[in-house]
C-alpha cells in the first residue's frame, strides 16, 4: 500500500526542523557540495546558497582547483575544498582526499556542473561504495551514474536521485515520452529495484522514499523554474534541510521541492514567469519559510 500525499503549508510546517535557542552552527549540520567546472561555475553559488538558506550550519564547497580564483571571489559564507583537476573538470586524483573527508559531513551533494569526463564516473562510484552519509546525486552525477547504475545496489548510504525526465531516461534506458506518460510507475519501479529515494522533476514533481511506500506529489512551482540553475538551487536546499531532519532525505526532498516551487510562484508575481531567475528564488527562500512558520 502506497501512502500518497501532497504538502501544504500546514504539513510543511510540521516537517520543518526546529531551531533550538541554545544551538550553534554545528547543531545544524555540515554539508559538502561537490560541484563546478570551468564551463559551469554559477552552479556552485546556487547550491551553496540553497543549503545555507535552508538551515545548514556549515557548508563546504569541493570544486576543481582550476576555478579557484573565480569561485572564491563569488562566495563568502562557506569554506572551500579545492581539488585536483584536468581540462577544467575534476580529476580522479581527488578521490583519496574526498574519501578521507566525506564522513566528516552530515550530507553530501554530488554532480552540479561537474561535466562529463570519464573521471566523474569513477569518483562517484567510490563515493557510492564508501560513503556512510546521505548522498544527493544530481545533474552530471546522474549522467555518470547512467553508465553503471548497478553500483547503487552496493552502497551503505542513503541516496536521493534528483533527475529531470531526460536524466531519468538515461538511467532506465527508455524514452522521455515513456517516462512522462508513466511518471509514478517509473519512479516506483526504480526505487524498489535500487533501494534509493527519487525526486523526478517536472510538472507535479514526484518524490518517493527508497521503499516506494511513501510518495509525495508536489503541486507548487511554475515555468519560472524552467531555467538553468534551478536544479542546483534545489539540490542545495534539500541538503540544507537534511542534517536537521536527522538524515531523512525523503522528508528533505519533499520539503525542498515544496518550498522551491513556492519561491518561483512568489517571484513570478512580481517579475512574471518569463523573468524569474534561480537567484531570485534563492533570495525568496527566507520569506517563503517565514510564511510557512507563521501560517495557521
Amino acid at each position: 500500500m502506497i501512502d500518497k500525499f501532497s504538502l501544504d503549508n500546514k504539513k510543511a510546517k510540521e516537517i520543518l526542523p526546529e531551531r533550538p535557542e541554545n544551538a550553534n552552527k554545528g547543531t545544524f549540520g555540515r554539508v559538502l557540495i561537490i560541484a563546478g567546472s570551468r564551463k559551469m561555475i554559477g552552479c556552485c553559488e546556487l547550491a551553496v546558497s540553497g543549503a545555507f538558506r535552508c538551515g545548514a550550519g556549515l557548508v563546504t564547497l569541493a570544486f576543481p582547483d582550476c576555478i579557484y580564483d573565480t569561485v572564491t571571489l563569488r562566495l563568502t559564507e562557506n569554506t572551500f575544498m579545492p581539488l585536483p583537476s584536468q581540462n577544467g573538470e575534476l580529476s580522479k586524483d581527488c578521490i583519496s582526499e574526498l574519501l578521507s573527508e566525506i564522513n566528516n559531513f552530515d550530507c553530501v551533494v554530488f554532480g552540479c556542473g561537474l561535466g562529463r569526463n570519464s573521471d566523474i564516473k569513477e569518483i562517484l562510484g567510490e563515493l557510492i561504495l564508501k560513503s556512510q552519509k546521505p548522498l544527493i546525486i544530481d545533474a552530471d552525477g546522474l549522467n555518470a551514474l547512467a553508465e553503471g547504475v548497478e553500483v547503487l545496489k552496493n552502497t551503505e548510504c542513503d541516496i536521493l536521485l534528483t533527475p529531470h525526465p531526460g536524466e531519468m531516461s538515461r538511467l532506465i534506458k527508455n524514452s522521455v515520452d515513456y517516462i512522462e506518460k508513466n511518471r509514478e510507475k517509473v519512479v516506483n519501479e526504480f526505487c524498489k529495484e535500487y533501494n534509493v529515494n527519487v525526486l523526478l522533476k517536472g510538472n507535479n514533481t514526484i518524490i518517493s522514499d527508497s521503499k516506494a511506500t511513501s510518495v509525495c506529489i508536489n503541486k507548487t512551482g511554475n515555468t519560472g523554474l524552467s531555467k538553468g540553475g534551478s536544479g542546483d538551487l534545489l539540490s542545495g536546499m534539500i541538503a540544507g534541510f537534511t542534517p536537521s531532519l536527522k538524515g531523512d532525505l525523503f522528508k528533505a526532498g519533499c520539503l525542498g521541492a515544496y518550498i522551491h516551487g513556492l519561491t518561483a510562484e512568489a517571484v513570478s508575481e512580481e517579475l512574471t514567469e518569463f523573468s524569474t531567475l534561480p537567484t531570485d528564488c534563492s533570495r525568496t527562500i527566507g520569506k517563503v519559510i517565514k510564511d510557512i512558520i507563521e501560517s495557521e
